[in-house]
């Protein structure tokens, strides 16, 4: 995949992601893909694994449950080959608390056949919730 057609994917992730869209968000990734929010779960209950498409679509389909996100913007996008790493930021509304933050986040992503096969999340979990 050449380094446009993985920008074009990054962004339809990013756009459906914003959106809120657990089954578009899945139809990106690849059957048996791994999905990552780092941290240690015995302090957040964000910080979690997930393999497999269907479970990614159920803790996508939770996060946006949760959590509305505003004011969106890439800061950098690096990609290598077949990986990438994107620093973003967002305004993200805690729906079930009825308050909202400022932050920053940095994925790690890799593509197979032009599907997401590991997404590894980095955020402030203990922020979050």
């Amino acid at each position: 995949m050449d380094r446009s057609a993985f920008e074009g994917v990054l962004k339809s992730f990013y756009a459906a992601r914003v959106a809120g869209e657990p089954d578009e968000l899945g139809e990106m990734f690849a059957e048996n893909a791994k999905f990552q929010i780092a941290g240690s779960p015995e302090y957040s209950m964000l910080a979690t694994k997930v393999q497999g498409r269907d479970g990614i679509v159920s803790l996508f389909r939770t996060i946006a449950d949760s959590f509305g996100l505003e004011d969106f913007a890439v800061q950098d996008m690096l990609i290598d080959g077949n990986k990438a790493a994107v620093r973003w930021t967002a305004r993200v509304q805690n729906i079930t608390a009825g308050d909202s933050f400022a932050t920053e986040l940095a994925d790690f992503i890799e593509i197979e056949n032009g599907k997401i096969i590991s997404l590894n999340e980095f955020l402030d979990t203990a922020l979050a919730g």
